[in-house]
């Protein structure tokens, strides 16, 4: 029989285990953790705090088995099931994790921890309207939670719906003045005019001697933006480049010689292939949005994606997270292999529509253009260009979900990057001849309407008038160009670099 924990000693391990989590000493907290789940298997806190230490250090697998392993002992623990949802949710199975979740809701439909997580899955797969229903019925209950006011706001800015985003960021401030993410989602919809309120206020935080340095970095980005809004280039430049400088020493262990290895790698598996040179004429079952960030990738998914017969996806991970893992674990790429591939891809892209043609604008994917023909013959792909020092800039001037493109932050290596994707691209068209579509942006904003129909035909697609009023039209936009894809085609952004060369040296470096 076991002899259950009493209680004084419970709270006095389940502290230190807390304080440990917190300090993200994960390995510890699942050995103490595990100790305590042997002498009593029945607390559902134990359960909790291994599986979310196995979610951070990304072995969702063990996540998942221990929380699975908490909820065989107490079925209608609403944590376990929001937790094991959540981890679903990273995993990428979609459907089990809206079973868990709809199962947690049935036991008790106002816990707003589920409603959050709900949310941010329906918010995964594009269904934007129900997961605003989920924020929203969450807020009712409780309008006190600082990350629910966050996603909030953030996908009222997805939709365009900007002056509920900022009725929202407003409360947020009020409720916790301290928080700097606010203030960074506010300066992404907001013009700084002169003597502007929230720049004021910004300056303050940022001057705060109490502040933590990483906590100044979405100030530091917002700060640029509001000068670059008022034209001071000069003051502008020098927030981008602390703002740079304090995001690029936050990635302590990246070697840009990883970079030049994938780049290296990709190219030696290819260079003996020969590819078709069929153009396939059939309506695709994929559309791939490549290019560096910043080039126009957002605006031509608007605009291919206004079509009735497009989903547009976004940034999906789709791509990258099954070719980064398993490609380079072969020797070759037998046709069998290939077809597994395929259709194993394939059934992940269409768990997001299955009845139309997916768009997927993650930039990045142009390094996997070579596995894209491969995978799928009759995919289309639309390589976006721009000037390479606007793009630049523009990089420069964002910061980017998560630890996503480290290299963006450091101006040597954003150059490397650069050079790195033009050397591939010129690869690959030399490859595959007439197989990528060169959408220049500069074409494209001044003369919207023969570049929009010439996207369209090349996707063989029938010709519809939504495309050219793609700002009215769109799907949901969850990238930096989150402002922008909701305006009309502007012109302003063309040359942008001029105004930026006597303060930013390295983009003289770049050369077109």
């Amino acid at each position: 029989m076991i002899k259950k924990i009493s209680k004084e000693y419970l709270q006095k391990e389940l502290k230190k285990i807390h304080n440990f989590f917190v300090s993200q000493n994960y390995e510890v907290v699942i050995e103490k953790t595990s100790a305590l789940l042997k002498k009593d298997p029945t607390q559902v806190t134990f359960y909790n705090y291994i599986g979310l230490s196995y979610k951070q250090l990304g072995q969702l697998t063990k996540a998942e088995s221990i929380l699975k392993r908490g909820l065989k002992k107490q079925p209608k623990a609403i944590t376990l099931l929001c937790n094991l949802g959540a981890v679903y949710r990273n995993m990428e199975m979609f459907s089990d994790a809206e079973i868990i979740f709809n199962r947690a809701l049935q036991i008790n439909p106002k816990d707003t921890n589920v409603l959050i997580n709900f949310g941010n899955l329906k918010r995964d797969l594009n269904k934007i309207d129900e997961c605003i229903k989920l924020y929203e019925q969450a807020y009712l209950i409780n309008d006190n939670i600082e990350t629910l006011l966050i996603n909030l706001a953030g996908t009222y800015q997805i939709i365009g719906e900007f002056d509920k985003s900022k009725e929202v960021l407003k409360n947020l401030q009020l409720k916790f003045p301290h928080n700097i993410i606010a203030d960074k989602m506010l300066s992404t919809i907001n013009f700084y005019n002169t003597d502007d309120n929230h720049q004021k206020l910004m300056i303050k935080k940022i001057n705060n001697p109490d502040l933590a340095s990483e906590n100044k970095i979405p100030l530091y980005f917002a700060l640029a933006k509001s000068y670059s809004d008022q034209k001071d280039y000069k003051k502008s430049s020098e927030y981008f480049i602390k703002g740079n400088d304090a995001q690029f020493n936050i990635f302590k262990n990246y070697n840009f010689s990883d970079e030049l290895n994938l780049f290296n790698t990709i190219k030696e598996k290819f260079t003996n292939q020969v590819f078709s040179t069929t153009q396939s004429s059939d309506v695709p079952n994929l559309i791939f949005v490549v290019g560096l960030p910043r080039s126009g990738t957002t605006l031509t998914h608007q605009i291919i994606s206004s079509h009735s017969k497009v989903y547009g996806g976004g940034e999906l991970p789709v791509l990258n997270s099954i070719l980064s893992k398993k490609i380079f674990d072969i020797d070759q790429l037998d046709q069998n292999y290939i077809d597994a591939l395929s259709a194993e891809i394939l059934a992940l892209f269409k768990q997001f529509n299955q009845n139309l043609i997916i768009l997927d604008k993650s930039p990045l994917n142009f390094q996997w253009i070579g596995f894209i023909k491969l995978l799928f013959p009759h995919a289309k792909i639309i390589h976006c260009k721009r000037n390479l020092k606007d793009t630049a800039l523009s990089i420069y001037k964002n910061v980017f979900d998560g630890f996503s493109l480290p290299w963006s932050y450091n101006q040597v290596n954003l150059i490397k990057f650069i050079n790195l994707y033009e050397d591939l691209m010129a690869f690959w068209h030399a490859k595959m001849p007439n197989y990528i579509y060169d959408c220049e942006y500069e074409k494209l904003v001044n003369d919207q309407n023969v570049e929009t129909r010439k996207i369209i035909d090349f996707c063989n697609l029938a010709w519809e008038d939504n495309c050219i009023n793609f700002e009215k039209n769109g799907p949901p936009i969850k990238t930096v160009s989150i402002a922008q894809a909701r305006k009309p085609i502007y012109k302003s952004s063309v040359d942008l670099n001029k105004n930026y060369k006597d303060y930013l040296d390295f983009l003289e470096k770049i050369e077109e």
